[in-house]
């Protein structure tokens, strides 16, 4: 990223008050650019899982994981099929919930349903929600493109907006996709709008993917270099910047088990929750990369 804060604890404290209200107020200025950002990771039990590193305390939520994309279908699990009744209207995050939204999110043909892609990412935002003040705006950006699509899924036309593909045939059909620019005065079509939330999945897939397998570095730093394989190439040179600047707020690993310790089931349980999730994550992102191939879509403006 071109910063070597972290490398100096005492530095990045004195730095991060400023930078953060430099990231808020960068964010704001290019937020028709800028895709939400999400994490996750994993803990289990009154411990934490071994992959975020040492003993921990227990806490109330989390674990989530990605893999860097396998497009193998996702297996069931039986202690995440158990947890499905408690993610209806939940206000915390769980990881059960996650994994099963998005697990369900992709149809034995290939489809991806928008009703259970967006349930996923109403998971993403609780975990979002829950580092603090700093990912304020980032939050309140995840929610907004979230609402956006909720309106579009269930108004006027949302039998069209039922899979990712019927959606896109829709917007084409009805010249509602901007392949050069977004019309003044016009609401952002729904293939834009999810592709912000596409390429946000991927970052997260990538650095829950490096905390799950141990990477090495603090999140701050697995964080950054997620976003520069995921996200840095739509953002403009401030933004890369402030985003840097914005990562020193991640919390510690130690701090991370608090956020996502759900505090129940057995170490290894955790474990294949936290692989399961991960796969289905991937696969998720692989089948809507597919039809956003297929359509030259992967750069709306």
């Amino acid at each position: 990223m071109g910063t070597p804060a972290w490398a100096s604890p005492r530095l990045c404290r004195l730095l991060l008050p400023g930078g953060i209200v430099l990231f808020l107020l960068l964010l704001y200025l290019s937020s028709s650019h800028l895709p939400e950002l999400p994490h996750s990771a994993c803990v289990w039990g009154g411990r934490p899982c071994p992959w975020l590193g040492g003993p921990g305390p227990e806490e109330e939520e989390r674990g989530q994981g990605p893999p860097s994309s396998p497009p193998a279908q996702t297996p069931a699990l039986h202690p995440l099929q158990a947890a499905a009744p408690l993610c209806q209207q939940g206000q915390r995050f769980r990881i059960q919930c996650l994994h099963s939204a998005f697990a369900a999110s992709v149809t034995p043909s290939g489809e991806v349903l928008l009703g259970e892609y967006l349930s996923g990412w109403k998971e993403l935002a609780r975990f979002i929600d829950s580092l603090g003040t700093a990912f304020g705006l980032i939050s309140r950006e995840t929610w907004s493109k979230i609402a956006i699509m909720q309106d579009y899924h269930s108004g006027r036309h949302g039998a069209h907006y039922r899979t990712l593909q019927s959606m896109v045939a829709f917007e084409l059909a009805s010249s509602l996709v901007a392949f050069h620019s977004l019309p003044a005065g016009h609401p952002p079509s729904g293939c834009r709008t999810l592709l912000r939330l596409h390429r946000a999945l991927r970052w997260l897939e990538l650095f829950l993917h490096k905390l799950g397998t141990g990477q090495g570095g603090h999140p701050s730093q697995l964080c950054a270099s997620a976003y520069q394989e995921a996200l840095a190439p739509y953002h403009s040179w401030w933004v890369r910047q402030a985003a840097a600047l914005a990562f020193l707020a991640m919390p510690s690993r130690r701090e991370l088990q608090g956020f996502l310790c759900e505090g129940e089931g057995e170490e290894q349980q955790a474990c294949a929750v936290l692989l399961a999730t991960v796969r289905a994550i991937g696969h998720v992102y692989n089948s809507t990369q597919e039809v956003y191939s297929a359509h030259e879509m992967l750069w709306l403006p």
